[in-house]
This record gives structure tokens, sequence and C-alpha cells, in this order.
């Protein structure tokens, strides 16, 4: 029996787009579970379901495989991060609640998957090239997006804006590698509740009865 349409470009299109994700979505979790010493081609195959031929179509080897999942990482990170500031109380001090929505992005599956890639990419010229330019890619939109949501008031030294705008990331990238091993001395809403306040000073935003 054959089926009509199941082997046209559109079908076969949409089975290979299924088959990539599937080993993205795979190689990620592997990384999550077992690091990236412990992450291989032959269980990233297993863990998609397909077979190691299908594996080697779309990635013929680990530094293939692990770069494309560094774009896809990106790609979902950046969605995440449009969504979550998306839902900032406009009746709220909006950067206190930027700060706490902005630390879900730096917790989870995803976050450890990338600070695998990122430790991995130290030793791996291949990959750290790759990680460079998705991380830099990463940081130039989410600038962009936060500069979208939390313009400067007019007369703010723009030099004091982007310092407090990239504060907040290397604070709560440390604060999350710190998180990764139970070792931390303080709770991470300590450093939040510190960067609330030195925010106020870097980036000040009018509250909302300011603005009416």
């Amino acid at each position: 029996m054959v089926l009509w349409g199941y082997n046209t470009p559109v079908a076969t299109q949409a089975r290979s787009v299924a088959t990539r994700s599937a080993l993205l979505d795979a190689a990620l979790a592997c990384l999550v579970e077992r690091g990236y010493a412990g992450t291989t081609t032959t269980e990233v195959a297993h863990r998609a379901g397909v077979s190691r031929g299908a594996q080697l179509h779309h990635f013929p080897s680990k530094a293939d495989l692990l770069a494309a999942a560094v774009e896809y990482l990106f790609e979902r990170r950046l969605i995440e991060f449009r969504e979550a500031f998306a839902q900032v109380d406009t009746g709220a001090y909006r950067l206190d609640a930027a700060v706490d929505l902005l630390w879900q992005m730096f917790q989870g599956p995803a976050f450890v998957a990338w600070a695998e890639l990122w430790m991995a990419a130290r030793t791996d010229p291949d990959l750290a090239a790759t990680v460079g330019a998705v991380d830099r890619r990463f940081g130039e939109q989410s600038q962009q997006i936060f500069a979208e949501l939390f313009p400067p008031e007019p007369g703010v030294d723009t030099q004091f804006y982007v310092i407090g705008r990239d504060f907040a990331f290397a604070l709560m990238t440390g604060v999350a590698f710190g998180c990764m091993l139970p070792c931390a001395d303080r709770p991470p809403s300590d450093y939040l509740d510190a960067l609330k306040f030195i925010n106020r000073m870097f980036v000040p935003v009018r509250l909302p009865e300011e603005e009416s």
C-alpha cells in the first residue's frame, strides 16, 4: 500500500526537520544528565530514537552535533527571554520584576546544558568559536530587548546605564554557576536583592505613580 504524499519532498523535509529536532533535544538532555564528557553521538541517537545512520547524516561528528545544539539552545533561550520580559507587570517597579524574571533564565536544564558547553569550550577551539559567537549574539539581542523595555531616562549617563545592565547579566551568571554545587554561603535571593538596590542607582526608571 502506498500512502499518497508520504514520499513527497514536503513530507521528506518534515521528517528530516523532526529527526534533527529530536537529535538536538536528545543532545541537550544528555548534556544535562551526563555532562559533556558523557555525551556521545551513540547515546544521543539512542535517546532520539533514530538510527546511527540517520544521526551521522545530520551530524557526522560530536563537534557538529554540539555546535548545532549551541545554535538550537540559543534560539530557545532567546524565545524564553522575550516571553519572560513580555510578562513584566507594567504596574509594578518594572526593574525589580525584570530581575526576578531574568533570574529564571539562569535556572533549569537550559542553563545547565549551556554551562556544560561553555566549560567544554575552554579546551575545544572549534566549540569555543561556536559558543563564543552564539554568546555574543545572545548578549546583543537580549540587550536590545532590555533597551526596548527599559530605555534610559533623559539625562541618565548612558555609560552607567550600560554598566548596570551588563552587571546584572554578569552577576546572575556567577550566582547560577555557584548554585550548581551545594556549597554557596548565601541564598540567591540575597544577591538579587542587592542587584535590585544597585539597579535603582545605575538604571533609574520611574515608578508607576511618577508616570502619571
